[in-house]
C-alpha cells in the first residue's frame, strides 16, 4: 500500500515545489533591491500560484478495500491538479511580460515547461480512467503506469524555478512580501 501513496505523493510534491519556491530562503544580493515594477509583477505570480495550489489541499483518499474508489479518487486528484496547473500559467499570463531584461523568454520558458506538465498529467488522468482495476494488484499497475509517465516531466519543480533563473526576477520573488506570505518564508 506504500506504493500507493508514492505516486500520489510524487505528483503532489510537483506541484508544491513549484509554489514553495516562490519565496527563497537563500539571501538576497545585500547591496541591491528588486526594481518596484519587477516586484509587483512577482507579486501577481505569487497570487496566481497560490490561487492554483488551493485546489491540491485535500489529497485523494486511499480506500484498502475498494481500488476501484481509490482509482477515482486518483483521477479526481488528477484533475484538481490539472486545473491548478491552468491556474498557475493562468497567473502568469496574467502578470503579463516581466519588466526586466529577458523577461518574456523566462515567461516563455516557464509557460512552456507547464504546457508539457499539462499535457502529461492528461495522458495519465485518461489512462488511469480507462484502466480495469479489479484488484490491489490491478490498482498498482495502474499507479506504475502513472508513475513512469509522470517521471518523464522535463522539470518537476516547476514552472517559479524557470522564472527565477532570471537574476533580477529572481531578486524580486525573494523579496517579494506577497510571497513570503503565501508560502511562510518570511516573517
Amino acid at each position: 500500500m506504500k506504493r500507493m501513496h508514492s505516486a500520489v505523493l510524487v505528483m503532489s510534491a510537483a506541484a508544491v515545489l513549484s509554489c514553495a519556491a516562490c519565496a527563497s530562503d537563500a539571501p538576497a544580493d545585500p547591496g541591491r533591491h528588486a526594481d518596484p515594477a519587477a516586484l509587483a509583477w512577482a507579486d501577481k505570480v505569487c497570487t496566481g500560484v497560490a490561487a492554483g495550489s488551493a485546489k491540491l489541499s485535500q489529497p485523494p483518499a486511499v480506500d484498502n478495500a475498494d481500488p476501484v474508489k481509490t482509482r477515482d479518487a486518483m483521477v479526481d486528484f488528477l484533475g484538481r491538479l490539472g486545473a491548478a496547473l491552468d491556474d498557475m500559467a493562468g497567473g502568469i499570463r496574467t502578470a503579463g511580460v516581466p519588466p526586466v531584461p529577458d523577461g518574456q523568454s523566462a515567461v516563455d520558458k516557464a509557460t512552456g515547461n507547464l504546457a508539457e506538465t499539462r499535457t502529461k498529467l492528461t495522458e495519465t488522468k485518461t489512462k488511469m480512467e480507462q484502466a480495469k482495476v479489479t484488484d490491489q494488484g490491478s490498482l498498482r499497475q495502474v499507479i506504475a503506469a502513472a508513475d513512469a509517465t509522470m517521471g518523464q516531466l522535463a522539470d518537476p519543480e516547476g514552472p517559479i524555478k524557470d522564472l527565477k533563473a532570471n537574476p533580477e526576477l529572481n531578486l524580486a520573488f525573494s523579496e517579494s512580501a506577497t510571497c513570503k506570505r503565501v508560502y511562510g518564508t518570511g516573517s
